[in-house]
């Protein structure tokens, strides 16, 4: 039996009583209705009230008396924080919005300070959406750009051509990070025509470590020119320059041993820079053994600075049978094998010791040096003003400084590296493990690396050439530093000190390069894939995912709407 037929047998008292309930029913919803209105209204009177109570607190507020300007200027150097992301929901949102959202006076501060919207990071922290209004607030300052990863899309394509390419004029540093070979291959054809008029710094990163199928073609970029260029950072790709005088160029690891760049194309990247090149940082894989019998060394003439690591040599190639480097002034080596750093050292000693008479710093980060180092070396880098080198992998470095300062003593002769003033010591590993690996039977003997380098200060202040300044680094260095300085106390040596212990938030790799434009963009990419990666666990059943080159999954997330900041 249906209401209908309910209602149809109802007598006439109930049907009165069931109309005047329905009637008291509609006026109550009708009622709810109004207050839920009046409650919202309520609600807006409050926070107009509230906003502007707050707004004449502010104004008391110490940093309310900062003019405009200065506080423009705060807001510059607040941009230089690098945030972890520990949101796995969302993007963190970058430091110029957040001021923007503090207060009315803050947000037109930040609003008319063009800086404040140069740098844009599309699509890791800035959807289209977003991007179009940091084009709009810029007005016309030079630009900071930083496409990938992840943007091989049509729409994505579509958009940086759409907006990047045309202000390519107004770019002055531009950064293009991808996962693929095939995202870098459809990106770099867009800025292949185009000149660059203000571009001074360029970094390409692939991250694809998967083993190429076939020769990988040069990809080109700027060919129209990009003439004030001066620092480059590339992946180990072969790609083509523009026509510039750049003074700085690292090869980066990525896509890794997989991977090796080829030794000409490494040339065909290297010599156009010849001329200007002060600085260069080898830590890509190069493919050396397909060297032309008899080809003479690419001359830099200009160069001061020289990195290299042992992924360079792991392949074959022989970086002082490819390069010159007469004006060279510091030499960094990383993680370099015990072959390939022997190798160094004989050129170095024997073959072309002329070049180094104007070395000042000589760094050794965890090496393998060998037995036979011999004196040949400091002949060879007389000059030498600074040495840096591992706690307990150096140890002979440190035992042929100390075995030629006794002979000086012994025979009333000037030491080797005479003007040895500065020594830095690495320390990646804990005191007490060092004690660990020492057969002793007494819990105060010093550790093998400390008590050698205590003999070395003294020995030095005994032949008249003291060390005046010694500086203690790296993740482990506290503890390091703390007994070194209170032995030296004890044994009344005179020579400042420094501690150094902060650890950038990078990977190993990264822990010997110097904080600069790159490193941010490295970070932020880095921590964009890490949230990737962390998001893909939490909420994976409800995404397609893929398998990242270096091992973390890629995930395709539906595309959502944007806040304009």
């Amino acid at each position: 039996m249906n209401s209908t037929t309910t209602v149809s047998c109802l007598d006439d008292d109930s049907q009165r009583e069931l109309d005047d309930l329905n009637k008291r029913i509609n006026a109550l919803q009708g009622r709810r209705h109004a207050l839920t209105l009046e409650a919202f209204q309520v609600h807006t009177a409050i926070r107009t009230l509230q906003s502007r109570a707050a707004h004449i607190t502010n104004k008391t507020a110490p940093v309310s008396c900062l003019p405009s300007d200065v506080l423009a200027i705060i807001f510059e150097e607040s941009r230089r924080l690098l945030i972890p992301w520990s949101n796995l929901v969302k993007r963190p949102l970058s430091p110029e919005v957040q001021l923007s959202h503090v207060s009315s006076r803050w947000r037109e501060v930040a609003l008319s300070t063009p800086a404040l919207w140069t740098t844009i990071r599309f699509p890791i922290l800035h959807k289209e959406t977003a991007a179009m209004a940091y084009l709009q607030r810029c007005n016309q300052a030079p630009l900071n750009i930083h496409i990938g990863p992840r943007v091989s899309d049509p729409d994505s394509l579509r958009f940086i051509a759409a907006q990047f390419v045309p202000r390519l004029n107004q770019i002055r540093e531009l950064t293009i990070d991808t996962n693929e070979r095939q995202e870098l291959c459809a990106l770099l054809p867009l800025f292949a025509e185009e000149p660059a008029s203000i571009l001074r710094r360029l970094r390409i990163c692939c991250d694809d470590t998967r083993s190429a199928s076939g020769v990988v073609s040069r990809l080109d970029i700027f060919k129209a020119g990009a003439p004030l260029l001066s620092d480059v950072r590339l992946s180990a790709l072969a790609v083509g320059l523009p026509q510039c005088s750049a003074t700085t160029l690292h090869l980066e690891q990525q896509p890794g041993p997989g991977n090796p760049l080829s030794r000409l194309a490494f040339l065909d990247i290297l010599v156009p820079l010849s001329a200007t090149l002060t600085t260069l940082h080898l830590r890509g894989y190069i493919s050396g053994f397909h060297q032309e019998p008899g080809s003479a060394p690419v001359e830099l003439p200009a160069l001061k600075e020289l990195l290299v690591c042992g992924n360079t040599l792991n392949h074959g190639f022989n970086v002082f049978r490819n390069i010159s480097t007469p004006a060279i002034r510091t030499l960094s080596l990383i993680n370099v094998k015990r072959q390939g750093l022997s190798s160094i050292h004989k050129f170095i000693a024997r073959t072309s010791p002329e070049h180094f008479q104007h070395l000042h710093t000589l760094r050794y980060i965890n090496c393998e040096i060998d037995d036979d180092l011999d004196v040949y070396l400091p002949h060879a880098t007389s000059a030498l003003t600074e040495l840096v080198v591992s706690v307990k992998h150096h140890a002979h470095l440190l035992r042929l400084l100390l075995n030629s300062d006794r002979q000086a003593a012994l025979h009333g002769v000037p030491p080797l590296w005479r003007n040895l003033h500065t020594l830095t010591l690495r320390v990646f590993e804990p005191l007490d493990q060092e004690r660990e690996d020492v057969d002793s039977d007494e819990e105060d003997d010093l550790p093998p690396t400390m008590g050698l380098l205590l003999e070395v200060v003294q020995e030095r202040k005994a032949v008249g050439k003291p060390i005046d300044f010694l500086r203690i680094e790296g993740p482990h260095a506290r503890s390091f530093y703390e007994e070194f300085t209170t032995l030296l106390m004890k044994t009344h040596e005179d020579i400042s000190t420094e501690l150094f212990s902060a650890s950038l938030p990078s990977s190993v790799d990264a822990q010997e390069s110097e904080v600069d434009w790159a490193f941010a963009a490295y970070y932020i990419a880095k921590q964009y894939r890490l949230f990737m990666f962390k998001k893909h666990q939490q909420f994976g059943p409800h995404c397609n995912p893929a398998i990242h080159s270096v091992g973390l999954p890629v995930v395709a997330y539906p595309s959502t709407h944007t806040q304009v900041p």
